[in-house]
């Protein structure tokens, strides 16, 4: 009898072959882990496990808040009727037609919905906002911490980093998932990684998103200052084109009205009038082609006119255009200079 009882007691009671200890309902064995006789660096690459647990813990909570949003936000577009009162689906608006879109009540909710925003489960009709309610609490597992005879309802990352700090850090014990994260990112230094909405951008991955940003915004830029410059290229040559006609209907207007031996010819006061304007602009001497300035002169007016505006305003408009395109390279120049690309030097 002293040999069995000193048996069953050095053994206990065995589980496959291995010793387990007794279980006892009102303690909870996952707190007696004693992590203490690790070193620094040990504790370091446990920590960076558990740390990833805590990232994809905190990305799960984030999806599954979404998901949560989503459905109140659906649920409160989407009221309730009295049944056979709706004319139309309460959930995309479209309305009942028979044999074409009927008209099917959810069997949780009792609205009446369409047969597109229906979902058939275990033979019932189910509507959209229901079978996705299913599908949140399905994914969420309340079930399995509300069956749980342990109540296991804590994890198990967690409990290691309170085992680690527990005698540092008491107060880690009062601390929620995302604080944990943070407290452990902070620890977990050169690593720095940022978790942001779900998704774990390290440093280096952030640098090359803002870089891709930068060039996607510099392409744009380029097609949209392409764009600017056909634009403003034709209304230039418009404008150049009514100034040129409007001086040459003012200068024939001058020379009907007095009658004066030494007149200069039309055309050539024009363009000198129109280079005079230009250069002014461009802040530098032009000079007009011959083809334009040896127009010979019209008895009618019209046609005199579109003589003059037929081809100089191409040459003015090219002159502007040519200035405005210098000073965009110089300031695009400078600009690349003085930018530098983004660095890790945080």
């Amino acid at each position: 009898m002293r040999a069995a009882r000193g048996q069953s007691k050095n053994k206990g009671p065995q589980q496959n072959g291995s010793l387990v200890p007794p279980l006892d309902a009102n303690a909870n064995p996952a707190l007696d882990v004693n992590l203490g006789r690790f070193s620094e660096e040990e504790r370091e690459a446990i920590l960076t496990v558990v740390k990833r647990d805590l990232e994809i813990r905190c990305m799960e909570k984030y999806r599954l808040k979404k998901i949560r949003s989503g459905l109140l936000q659906e649920d409160s577009q989407a009221p309730l009727s009295l049944p056979g009162s709706a004319n139309a689906c309460t959930i995309c608006r479209g309305r009942f037609i028979i044999f074409l879109n009927p008209r099917v009540t959810c069997s949780l909710c009792r609205r009446e919905v369409c047969r597109r925003c229906t979902k058939a489960y275990n033979g019932e009709m189910l509507c959209r906002i229901c079978s996705h309610d299913i599908f949140y609490r399905a994914v969420k597992c309340p079930w399995f911490y509300d069956s749980s005879p342990d109540k296991l309802c804590g994890h198990a990352s967690d409990t290691i980093v309170k085992s680690l700090f527990k005698d540092n850090l008491p107060v880690l014990n009062g601390l929620t998932e995302e604080q944990l994260h943070k407290a452990l990112s902070n620890y977990l230094k050169p690593d720095r990684e940022t978790y942001v909405n779900g998704v774990v951008i390290t440093l280096e991955v952030m640098l090359r998103i803002e870089n891709e940003q930068i060039r996607t915004f510099t392409k744009r830029y380029q097609e949209v200052r392409s764009t600017a410059v056909n634009a403003l290229n034709k209304q230039t040559r418009e404008a150049l084109r009514k100034l040129l006609q409007m001086l040459c209907i003012t200068e024939e207007k001058y020379k009907l009205s007095v009658h004066n031996s030494r007149q200069v010819n039309t055309a050539t006061r024009v363009l000198e009038i129109t280079q005079k304007q230009v250069e002014q602009l461009v802040g530098h001497k032009i000079q007009i082609p011959d083809e334009y300035t040896n127009v010979e002169v019209e008895e009618d007016l019209e046609s005199f006119v579109a003589s003059v505006a037929s081809g100089p305003e191409e040459f003015f408009a090219n002159v502007l255009l040519e200035d405005l395109t210098k000073a965009m390279r110089n300031s695009i120049s400078h600009g690349r200079n003085s930018r530098a690309p983004l660095s890790s030097n945080y």
